[in-house]
């Protein structure tokens, strides 16, 4: 089974990674050898389980860097994250799509093709409208030492929300609203526990939490059926935002050549 993919490669960089890499659009930083968008597209499309590429942002720049091929599309980027995500979807379904959608953004280098694979093969596993990876600390502090991410101490252990999404494309229209709030509230942890009530904030303030628990919720007040996804890669879970992860960056993949 194949599925078609979404970067958002729209997003600005923050004011502390312009400082060392002066570029407004983080999808343009240079790491080693090229732009971060480059790392993330050719991981991407390295996948056998994708199909069509839609890449949403500065699409002039974005034609120059990445080569023409038939499967590979690109869009306006919108306001925020969720505009250029349905700025992409809209475009998928005038194209025809398929039934579930892989969405990005574009500041994970780090991804890889396996990582990717493996994230679909254990979405298989289950039903669900809508999936969400989950790394362990343990997991990526083995794979990067040193590594700084906003952690959740949960029953079941101690976890970081990933950076690849699979949502079921007939879903999208109707919850746009919420994807935005999932966007504002996603490095903080209290909030997003906030967003569904004051039962899973005592969880989580307490550790008590549990993720079946959390999916339940999510499930009680959205009528999503949400799934997340615990992967063995660290990959998934890391991307760049601040000085010290386009440090890292630089460190693991600043000799890579495709």
């Amino acid at each position: 089974m194949q599925y078609d993919a979404i970067i958002l490669a729209g997003g600005e960089s923050s004011s502390d990674l312009k400082k060392i890499a002066p570029y407004d659009n983080e999808a343009l930083i240079i790491i080693g050898n090229y732009p971060m968008i480059y790392f993330v597209y050719k991981a991407v499309r390295q996948c056998p389980m994708v199909r069509k590429i839609v890449v949403s942002g500065p699409i002039d720049a974005l034609r120059n860097i990445l080569p023409r091929e038939e499967e590979l599309f690109f869009v306006a980027s919108g306001e925020n994250a969720v505009e250029s995500f349905a700025n992409a979807a809209e475009f998928l379904k005038k194209e025809g799509t398929t039934e579930k959608l892989l969405i990005m953004p574009t500041d994970i280098p780090f991804i890889t093709a396996e990582a990717i694979e493996d994230f679909i093969n254990r979405c298989h596993q289950s039903e669900h409208d809508f999936y969400y990876p989950l790394t362990s600390k343990e997991v990526n502090e083995q794979a990067f030492p040193g590594v700084r991410r906003t952690y959740v101490r949960l029953q079941d252990g101690i976890f970081t929300g990933g950076n690849l999404f699979l949502v079921k494309t007939k879903l999208i229209e109707d919850i746009l609203d919420l994807l935005m709030q999932l966007v504002i509230r996603r490095k903080n942890p209290l909030a997003m526990a906030r967003l569904f009530g004051l039962g899973l904030v005592w969880k989580y303030i307490t550790r008590t939490l549990k993720i079946s628990t959390a999916e339940k919720r999510f499930y009680k007040v959205t009528g999503i059926r949400g799934k997340a996804i615990i992967s063995p890669y660290a990959q998934i879970g890391v991307d760049v935002d601040k000085p010290s992860d386009l440090e890292l960056a630089q460190q693991y993949l600043g000799d890579k050549k495709f």
